[in-house]
């Protein structure tokens, strides 16, 4: 299902949450990790010794790069980048390996177990040529094997499409599947026939809900629950970047689970049997 993954990778619990993740989504959906570490300029050093104190600096880096791998059991090309602007790099290398995902983790000041996007992060997240998954704060200590996944439905476009992805990726991993629907009050018959709807379109893993209240919070709030989280972007900027709209940005804050978020517009990862089907033709 996934071609390759980029995770970005540093010394930090950050990067340690992100690769834990990422091998999750490998185990899960299959794929190649590319696991990047960015550096940035040092421009203190004269221009003279710069040559060889980067080639030093890149063998370091790499060798601790590849210890992190060892230490975490992931399998992972390891790639060192260097760049002013750690996301610029991670979109690059998404853009220049065709990635299906990104994988980020959560600020360093988040709380136990919950993401918050620091700079970093969130600026991973905002305009990814690819979908983005964050690890929440300390994944890397209980990761936890695609068993449920849940997906914020709201019957738009975007929504349809992470509800496919979510149904693809529990086929691949045996998990089920939870489609909720947050509505008001007075819209709760209409959003459950809408819900059963596409529910009906993926089969029998999936089970339909209906919650009354605010999107991002009634979602936040039954997260724990779940080992992964799936929405679309609903922000308008350009196709295939991920915007993120509001809903988004708070599940991002409140979330214990990590959370998976397509872009708009850009292709999401097949399945084996489209794949196969699109070589065929």
């Amino acid at each position: 299902m996934f071609k390759r993954i980029v995770a970005g990778v540093d010394a930090r619990q950050g990067g340690r949450d992100a690769l834990t993740l990422a091998g999750v989504l490998q185990r899960a959906g299959g794929g190649e990790i590319v696991a990047v570490h960015v550096y940035t300029y040092d421009r203190t050093v004269p221009l003279a010794e710069a040559g060889a104190v980067e080639d030093a600096l890149h063998g370091e880096l790499l060798a601790t790069l590849e210890g992190q791998l060892a230490a975490a059991g992931v399998a992972a090309r390891p790639v060192i980048a260097r760049d002013l602007a750690p996301a610029r790099a991670l979109h690059a290398a998404a853009e220049r390996e065709q990635a299906d995902v990104i994988v980020v983790g959560s600020c360093h000041r988040a709380g136990a177990n919950r993401l918050l996007t620091g700079d970093d992060a969130a600026a991973a997240l905002r305009g990814a040529p690819c979908a983005v998954a964050v690890a929440p704060r300390g994944y890397a200590r209980s990761p936890r094997e695609l068993r449920l996944i849940g997906v914020g439905y709201d019957g738009s476009h975007e929504a349809r499409r992470a509800l496919e992805l979510a149904c693809r990726l529990a086929g691949e991993a045996a998990a089920g599947v939870r489609a909720t629907m947050v509505v008001r009050p007075s819209g709760a018959g209409e959003g459950q026939d809408a819900l059963e709807r596409a529910a009906a379109e993926c089969g029998d893993r999936i089970t339909p809900e209906i919650m009354v209240g605010t999107a991002s919070e009634r979602l936040a709030s039954s997260s724990g629950e779940l080992d992964l989280l799936v929405v679309g972007s609903r922000g308008y900027g350009p196709l295939r970047r991920v915007i993120l709209g509001s809903t988004s940005t708070e599940l991002f804050r409140g979330a214990a689970c990590p959370v998976l978020v397509l872009a708009r517009g850009a292709a999401a990862p097949q399945d084996k049997h489209s794949e196969e089907a699109a070589r065929a033709g």
